[in-house]
């Protein structure tokens, strides 16, 4: 079973997920689109989805209205202030900026313990 979900397309910002899970022992899976992110949701169960809230390849407001009752951490541009109050409208549970986001990994990826 996957603590935590990764949707993720840029290599630099999963890379470093995925390095830090290691490090933590925290177990992920990765998805790269709507349907595999809801395929393995419901397969893996996982406790929590990180999410690239500007990738529209995982169309991320459909994706997370589709998420009801997982918490789910997106992350964005700073300057992405209407985008951050869609992602929380369609039930993102927590929006940070990519340096936020970089900042707090060890913390939201210890969550998922």
């Amino acid at each position: 079973m996957a603590q935590v979900l990764v949707a993720i397309p840029d290599l630099f910002f999963r890379a470093k997920v995925i390095e830090t899970a290691k490090a933590l022992s925290v177990t992920l899976e990765t998805a790269r689109d709507p349907d595999e992110i809801l395929q393995k949701v419901r397969a893996e169960k996982p406790r929590l989805v990180l999410m690239d809230l500007q990738a529209a390849a995982v169309r991320p407001l459909e994706t997370i209205r589709s998420l009801q009752g997982i918490p789910v951490v997106g992350f964005l541009a700073h300057e992405e202030a209407e985008l951050r109050e869609q992602a929380l409208a369609a039930g993102c549970t927590e929006v940070l900026t990519k340096g936020q986001f970089s900042a707090a990994l060890p913390a939201l990826l210890s969550r998922a313990l």
